[in-house]
């Protein structure tokens, strides 16, 4: 009787366990941070956003249709280009408000069609030349309650009139890509 008696304590313990193991890790796979495996997390969940843009300026007859609005770490934008030399710009600051660093990873277009780049730059990059990853700089990094400014530009072509007085409406945007450090 003593061994069956051990069975069961032992049965009830290996059931407990594997309940309390099972709730442990369904518990820790709930809270979501934004962690997308790939060491990359995603800055809305992360804590480092847009908070500001600022400096938009016209050259020509190019302009910004709209507003330009942002969430988490993506801009969108629609600007209209008409004769050569058009170009609207703007600076965009990104916040870093959690208590994790994160290391510039990439920035991500869309919106430009490979016809339409053959006549339309459109850019996005630091102000700081610090931010910009090389062999000799291991830049690029935002610390907890850091700022990072970027400027935006679209131009049309100056030196290019074969456009065939085409306009440009155009739907733009940017992601801009942290990794964790």
């Amino acid at each position: 009787m003593k061994i069956q008696k051990r069975y069961v304590l032992l049965a009830i313990i290996v059931i407990f366990s594997a309940f309390l193991i099972w709730r442990v890790s369904t518990s820790y796979a709930s809270v979501d941070i934004g962690y997308t495996g790939n060491n990359i997390v995603s800055g809305d969940k992360w804590g480092i956003n847009i908070t500001d843009i600022s400096d938009i300026v016209s050259k020509g007859e190019g302009l910004i249709v709209g507003d330009v609005s942002s969430i988490g770490t993506t801009i969108d934008f629609n600007v209209f280009l008409v004769k050569p030399g058009d170009e609207v710009s703007f600076d965009i600051t990104l916040e870093n408000t959690s208590t994790l660093s994160g290391e510039l990873y990439a920035i991500a277009l869309s919106g430009l069609s490979n016809i339409d780049s053959e006549y339309v730059t459109y850019t996005v990059s630091p102000i700081d030349s610090s931010l910009i990853h090389t062999v000799e700089n291991d830049g690029s990094i935002i610390r907890s309650n850091d700022k990072q400014v970027f400027h935006v530009s679209v131009s049309l072509d100056e030196n290019n009139n074969s456009h065939n007085n085409k306009e440009y409406q155009l739907n733009l945007g940017a992601t801009i890509i942290y990794k964790q450090k």
